[in-house]
């Protein structure tokens, strides 16, 4: 199982970048898998890890649709968490708190960490 808490963090470095968005890929994992052997559905997995801060179009598609599709079955009324910017800390904090957010709603519901 994942961190949960990791996801609240927010990366100010490569190092850190590169720490959350495993974290944030091994948490979506755990969703997906509690979801599959709660209801037997598997639900799209797409790779968000590591991310790329130049080029994050192709990123914040894919994980909209995975933040999409868990919170559909889960009942979560989600955000909309594309247009990030992970060079401005101001709008990487408020996005960071969207997003775990969501991911704790999730795991409450799942019963995961």
């Amino acid at each position: 199982m994942s961190g949960l808490a990791d996801l609240y963090n927010i990366p100010a470095t490569s190092a850190q970048l590169a720490q959350w968005s495993f974290a944030h890929m091994a948490h979506h994992r755990d969703i997906n898998r509690r979801i599959y052997e709660l209801v037997a559905f598997a639900l799209p997995e797409y790779i968000l890890d590591p991310i790329n801060v130049e080029d994050t179009g192709t990123w914040e598609y894919q994980h909209q649709l995975m933040h999409d599709a868990q919170n559909t079955l889960l009942g979560i009324q989600g955000q909309d968490l594309t247009g990030v910017n992970w060079k401005d800390q101001r709008i990487l904090t408020q996005w960071i708190f969207l997003n775990s957010s969501e991911h704790y709603q999730a795991s409450n519901i799942l019963e995961i960490g």
